[in-house]
C-alpha cells in the first residue's frame, strides 16, 4: 500500500527493498517450516502442496495484476493488492499453530508404525543447535543452497534479455517467465509424491543434475522454441527441489530447531541469488553473450549436484538415547 505513494527512488528502496523483502523472508520461510511438524506421513507431498501455492500464485498473480494496472493505474493496483494480506493471509495465519502438540493432538501418521528405511526423525533427543554448527553435513547442505540460488536468480533476472537480445519479440521472451512459473507447479507436485517412494535425498540429486543439463541446453538454445523447452525443463524441476530444500533438512537434522536451521539456509539461497544475478550481468557486459554466463550457472549446478551426492551418502544413526548423530560414508 505504501508503495502506492512513493515518489523517489529512495522511496522504493525503503518500501519494496526492506519492507516488503523483510516480509517476504520472514512469512514465507514460517509457514513452510511449520508443515514438517504436523506431518509424519506424507511429509513430502504435504511440502509440495504448500509451496505448490506459491507458484501458483506467481502464475495467476501477474494476469491479476496487469488487469488492475490496465484498469485502474500502477498506483490504485498497489493499493488493492495491499489489501490482500489484511483480507486473506493475516486470518489465515491466525489459524497456523507451530505444533501440533499445543492442540494435544499428534501429527498426522504418528500412530502408524515407521516405514522401512525412512529417517527417524522423531528423535527425543537432537543435536543441539551450536552442534549443528560445527557439523561439517550442515554447511554441504548451506552451500547446495547457495549453488541452487544462484542458479535460480541467473535465470529469473536475465533470461528474458538473453531472448530479446537472440532477436525473439518482447511478448513472446516475458511468456518463458510464465512458462517456467507453471512448470514449477508441476514440479512441486511430481517431486513430493516421488520423495515418499525413492526418498527425498535421491530425488533432490537427480532434480538437480536435470537443471544442470536444462542449463547446457540453454547455452545452445538459439531460438524461441528452445527457451520455451528450457523454460519447461527449469521449471519443474527447480520447482521440484524447492520443497526438498525444506524436506532434507527436516529428516537430517530433526524438527527440534528447523525453524532457524531453514532461515539459515534461505539466506545462503538469497545470498547466492544475490551474487547470480550481478555476475552474470557483468559477464554479459564484459563478454557482449549471454552464454558465458550460463556457463557459468551450469558449473555452479554440477558442484550442487556434487553436494547432493555427499549428502546422499551421510548416514544418520540414533543411539539408545535416541540422539541423533551423523556419521561420515
Amino acid at each position: 500500500m505504501l508503495m502506492s505513494q512513493i515518489s523517489t527512488l529512495w522511496h522504493a528502496y525503503l518500501v519494496w527493498g526492506l519492507f516488503l523483502g523483510a516480509g517476504i523472508g520472514c512469512s514465507g520461510n514460517s509457514t513452510v517450516s511449520s508443515i514438517p511438524r504436523w506431518f509424519t506421513k506424507k511429509r513430502g507431498l504435504a511440502i509440495s502442496v504448500t509451496i505448490a501455492g506459491f507458484n501458483f500464485g506467481a502464475v495467476v498473480g501477474p494476469l491479476i495484476i496487469q488487469w488492475l494496472i490496465s484498469v485502474y493505474g500502477w498506483q490504485k493496483a498497489f493499493f488493492i493488492v495491499g489489501f490482500i494480506p489484511l483480507l486473506v493471509d493475516i486470518p489465515l495465519a491466525l489459524f497456523i499453530k507451530r505444533n501440533p502438540e499445543q492442540m494435544g493432538i499428534q501429527p498426522y501418521g504418528a500412530d502408524e508404525p515407521a516405514e522401512v528405511n525412512k529417517t527417524i526423525d522423531e528423535a527425543k533427543g537432537e543435536l543441539p543447535f551450536t552442534g549443528l554448527l560445527k557439523s561439517r553435513i550442515f554447511w554441504v547442505f548451506g552451500f547446495l543452497q547457495f549453488a541452487f540460488g544462484f542458479c535460480m536468480q541467473t535465470v529469473i533476472i536475465h533470461i528474458v534479455p538473453h531472448a530479446t537480445d537472440i532477436g525473439i519479440p518482447a511478448l513472446a521472451a516475458a511468456s518463458i517467465l510464465s512458462i517456467a512459473a507453471g512448470s514449477r507447479v508441476i514440479g512441486n507436485l511430481t517431486t513430493g509424491a516421488l520423495s515418499e517412494w525413492l526418498g527425498s535425498r535421491r530425488v533432490m540429486s537427480g532434480s538437480l543434475i536435470l537443471m544442470t543439463l536444462g542449463f547446457m541446453w540453454l547455452i545452445f538454445a538459439g531460438n524461441a522454441a528452445g527457451l520455451f523447452i528450457f523454460a519447461v525443463i527449469f521449471g519443474a524441476t527447480s520447482g521440484g527441489i524447492n520443497p526438498l530444500l525444506m524436506l532434507v533438512p527436516a529428516e537430517m537434522f530433526g524438527l527440534k530447531n528447523l525453524g532457524i536451521i531453514s532461515g539459515i539456509f534461505s539466506l545462503l539461497g538469497t545470498v547466492g541469488g544475490a551474487l547470480g544475478s550481478p555476475l552474470a550481468g557483468y559477464i554479459y557486459d564484459v563478454s557482449g553473450k549471454y552464454e558465458v554466463a550460463f556457463g557459468v550457472s551450469f558449473l555452479i549446478g554440477l558442484a550442487a549436484f556434487v553436494l547432493s551426492l555427499i549428502i546422499l551418502r551421510f548416514k544418520i544413526q540414533v543411539d539408545y538415547n535416541g540422539n541423533k548423530s551423523g556419521n561420515k560414508p
